[in-house]
């Protein structure tokens, strides 16, 4: 598993030990994977700031946050 992904699962709670005996690695790899292809995939479409209807301009680090309902 790659390192980070397995850095982030152990800060989320989740042990590796755990993971292998239930079979799930995989499972987990391919989820984090998904997200990460998922955010590209809102940068890319929101390359250039944009503007909210007051003006105020809208990151694309804030419609990730937005878009998976975490709070900044």
């Amino acid at each position: 598993m790659n390192k980070r992904i397995l850095k982030l699962f152990n800060e989320a709670g989740f042990h590796q030990p755990e993971m292998e005996r239930l079979g799930i690695e995989d499972k987990f790899e391919k989820f984090a994977e998904l997200i990460v292809r998922e955010c590209c995939d809102i940068l890319a479409e929101n390359v250039e700031v944009a503007l909210d209807a007051s003006g105020s301009p809208v990151y694309p680090e804030g419609l990730i946050y937005e878009h998976f309902g975490v709070e900044e």
